[in-house]
């Protein structure tokens, strides 16, 4: 039977997926007669494509996927599921799913500028909760995230799991596939992260993240807030751009500046 926090997150899910499909739907009749107007023009792209990868010498460039991560994790300390600096007087919770595309276009187009900014000047540190809701596959990717967060590479295997991101349930997320996004992410030992990722404790820890996400009213992923001083949750409202959530950041910078400064006089 289940639980009360399944069943309100199952319910969210459901809600989601139906809007989801709404406008998916929406989307595709709008599209069709602008796809039957550019037939031609495609046909010309093909030509020009293959034209390329002939004149290319067929050479296997590797898996294709964008290596920017790196240097956008370059110099930031990883602990755990914790990006950043540990001391920072901020930090920015983020409730993810790997399996999920909208979470890696956070990852792509709205986290960098978040991770360059207020990260990388130590006003925020950001951590990553593995908020496991697109199925079993997302469960397994989740639990090998936490595996390499054992050894302080959580945040690099998030950035090169979405690199690799495959279609949602699709059956991609294999042994194989995990075991590629560990070494690409750099986690040092492999065998020791193959025995942590089987821990009976990470289902616990799913467990523990499902309630939280759920209990703060969460509906989908990715979700944000501020961890407050004593350890609960603030969700952030706007979450639409990098740009609200940076003022998310500083506003909480100020009110905890703001809170210190009035400790001080007393």
């Amino acid at each position: 039977m289940a639980t009360g926090p399944q069943q309100k997150r199952k319910e969210l899910r459901e809600k989601r997926l139906k809007a989801e499909a709404s406008a998916q739907g929406a989307d595709r009749r709008k599209n069709l007669g602008k796809i039957i107007g550019i037939s031609a023009f495609l046909a010309v792209v093909a030509v020009v494509i293959v034209v390329v990868a002939l004149s290319s010498g067929g050479d296997d460039g590797g898996s294709g996927g964008n290596k920017d991560w790196e240097a956008q994790l370059a110099g930031l300390t990883q602990s755990g599921n914790m990006l950043g600096e540990p001391n920072a007087p901020v930090t920015l919770v983020e409730f993810g799913d790997l399996q999920c595309p909208i979470c890696k276009q956070y990852a792509d187009e709205i986290l960098p500028d978040v991770i360059a900014g207020p990260v990388k000047d130590g006003t925020a540190n950001m951590e990553f909760e593995n908020w496991a809701i697109l199925g079993p596959d997302s469960s397994l990717a989740a639990k090998a995230a936490l595996a390499a967060g054992e050894q302080n590479k959580m945040w690099s295997f998030i950035e090169a799991f979405y690199a690799n991101q495959g279609l949602e349930g699709s059956g991609y997320v294999t042994d194989d596939f995990l075991t590629d996004v560990a070494n690409e992410a750099g986690v040092p030992d492999i065998d020791q992260w193959n025995t942590d990722r089987e821990a009976p404790a990470l289902d616990a820890e799913l467990t523990r993240v499902d309630a939280t996400a759920t209990n703060n009213g969460f509906s989908g992923t990715p979700s944000f807030a501020i961890r407050e001083a004593d350890g609960s949750l603030t969700p952030i409202a706007d979450t639409q751009s990098s740009e609200a959530l940076i003022k998310a950041i500083n506003d909480a910078a100020d009110a905890a500046k703001s809170g210190n400064d009035s400790g001080n006089d007393q």
